[in-house]
C-alpha cells in the first residue's frame, strides 16, 4: 500500500470522524438520541397518517353509511327506539330519557336522571358498565305497551359502534344547538339540514320552519318569523333568535341558542358529541347526510300524530336536490327510471311538476327491492347537504 493510499484513507477516516463528532454535539443539543429517535418516529408516523388519512376516511364512510341506510330504512328499528324510549321513562319517576343508541339487536336508552332515580334499573334492563345513564335492553325484549305520555321525536345524529344515535327532540332543553369551530362549519351546517330534513319528513306539512341561512336554496323566514308561525312545532335557525321561544315551539340552531339547550359539537373530524351525555355517545357524522337523503323517502311519520296528519297531502311533490341523489344505477334500453329520494318539503307546496310521459314508480320502489342501489358508494365522502322544496336557481 502506498504512502499515497495511506494517506488518503486517514482523510476520510478523519472526515469521518469530524462528521460524527458535529452530528453527536447537535443532537446533544436537541435533548439527546432517545429524542431524536421519538421525534422522527413521529416524523414518520404523521407522513404515513398523511398519505393513507384519505383511504381510510373513504372506508370509514363507505362502512358508516351501509349502517345508516340499514337502519334508517327499517320502520321496525324507529318503532322499538320509540317504544324503548317510553318505557325507560316508565321504570321509575325521575327518569328522563333523551336518546336511543338503536342496533340490529340491541337498544342504549340514554337517560338523565338525579339521585335515587339512576340506580340499577330492573330486568330486562342493564345498564351500561362503564355509565350507569346508558340502559341497554334487547329489542326482543320489548313486549310491553307504554303508557300514556309524551311521544318521543326521534332524529338521527350519525352512528358510533355499530348503532344509529337517534336524539329525542322533544325531551330536555326547549333548544337543540349545532356548533364547531370554523374548520368544521361545512360538516356542521350539514348536520344542521339532515335533522331538518328528517323533523320536516316525519312531521306534517306546517309543523317544521325553516329560517333563512339553513340552505342556499331555500330562502327560509327571518328567525322571528320562523319561531312565531301558528302551529309550529319545531323552528330551524341559522341565525341567532332575539326573541324567547313561544310555549311549545321547540327550536334546532346553528350555533349555540340563548337560554336553555342541548349542545352538539362537531369536530374538524366530523365527530360529534352530545354533552351531557355518555361517552359512548360520541357520534360519527360523516354518512349523515348522505344516509338521510337516501332513506328521506321511507322515513316513518313521528308517533302521536292523528291519523289524518300522519301522512302527506298527495298533491305536494318535493322538488329532487341533485346533491341528494344516488349514483345512477345500469338502466336496461326502454326500462323505466327508478325513483330518487326527495329532498326536505318547506312550509309550502312546490310548483305543480310536469306531465311525465311514463308512470313513475312510488319512491318505496326504488329502496324496497332486491337491488340496493343504496350501496353503490360515491367515490367521494364529501357530506351532502339537504334542499328544502324551493325551486332551485336555473
Amino acid at each position: 500500500m502506498t504512502s499515497d493510499t495511506i494517506t488518503t484513507l486517514l482523510g476520510l477516516v478523519g472526515v469521518l470522524v469530524l462528521v460524527l463528532a458535529v452530528t453527536h454535539w447537535l443532537v446533544r443539543r436537541g435533548g439527546g438520541w432517545k429524542a431524536l429517535w421519538r421525534r422522527l418516529g413521529r416524523e414518520i408516523t404523521l407522513t404515513v397518517r398523511a398519505f393513507t388519512g384519505p383511504v381510510r376516511t373513504e372506508l370509514r364512510y363507505r362502512r358508516g353509511l351501509r349502517l345508516l341506510v340499514r337502519l334508517l330504512r327499517d320502520p321496525a328499528v324507529w318503532a322499538d327506539a320509540e317504544r324503548a324510549t317510553a318505557l325507560a321513562a316508565a321504570v321509575r319517576p325521575g327518569v328522563r330519557p333523551y336518546g336511543v343508541l338503536a342496533g340490529p339487536e340491541w337498544l342504549g336508552v340514554l337517560v338523565a336522571a338525579d339521585g335515587e332515580a339512576l340506580r340499577e334499573p330492573p330486568e330486562p334492563w342493564a345498564a351500561d358498565e362503564s355509565d350507569p345513564r346508558l340502559w341497554w335492553i334487547d329489542r326482543s325484549d320489548l313486549t310491553d305497551e307504554p303508557e300514556e305520555s309524551v311521544a318521543p321525536l326521534l332524529v338521527c345524529v350519525g352512528h358510533d359502534l355499530g348503532h344509529a344515535v337517534l336524539l329525542d327532540v322533544r325531551s330536555g332543553p326547549p333548544a337543540l344547538s349545532v356548533y364547531g369551530p370554523a374548520r368544521a362549519a361545512r360538516t356542521t351546517r350539514a348536520v344542521l339540514q339532515a335533522l331538518a330534513a328528517q323533523l320536516d319528513a316525519r312531521l306534517p306539512e306546517g309543523r317544521v320552519a325553516i329560517g333563512a341561512g339553513v340552505h342556499p336554496r331555500h330562502p327560509g323566514l327571518p328567525a322571528a318569523a320562523a319561531v312565531g308561525q301558528p302551529g309550529v312545532e319545531v323552528a330551524v335557525c341559522a341565525e341567532p333568535l332575539e326573541r324567547a321561544l313561544p310555549s311549545g315551539v321547540r327550536l334546532l340552531s346553528l350555533g349555540v341558542a340563548r337560554g336553555r339547550t342541548r349542545l352538539l359539537e362537531i369536530a374538524p373530524d366530523a365527530m360529534l358529541t352530545v354533552h351531557g351525555a355518555p361517552a359512548a355517545a360520541r357520534v360519527d357524522v360523516l354518512p349523515l347526510s348522505r344516509a338521510v337523503a337516501r332513506t328521506l323517502a321511507v322515513l316513518p311519520p313521528g308517533p302521536g300524530l292523528p291519523d289524518e296528519e300522519a301522512a302527506r297531502p298527495a298533491d305536494v311533490t318535493p322538488v329532487a336536490d341533485p346533491d341528494l341523489l344516488p349514483d345512477e344505477p345500469d338502466l336496461d334500453a326502454g326500462a323505466a327510471p327508478a325513483a330518487q329520494p326527495t329532498g326536505v318539503s318547506a312550509t309550502r307546496p312546490a310548483p305543480e311538476p310536469a306531465p311525465a310521459a311514463a308512470p313513475v314508480p312510488a319512491p318505496a320502489a326504488a329502496v324496497d327491492g332486491d337491488d340496493d342501489d343504496d350501496f353503490a358508494e360515491p367515490s367521494t365522502s364529501e357530506t351532502a347537504g339537504v334542499s328544502a322544496t324551493s325551486p332551485q336557481a336555473p
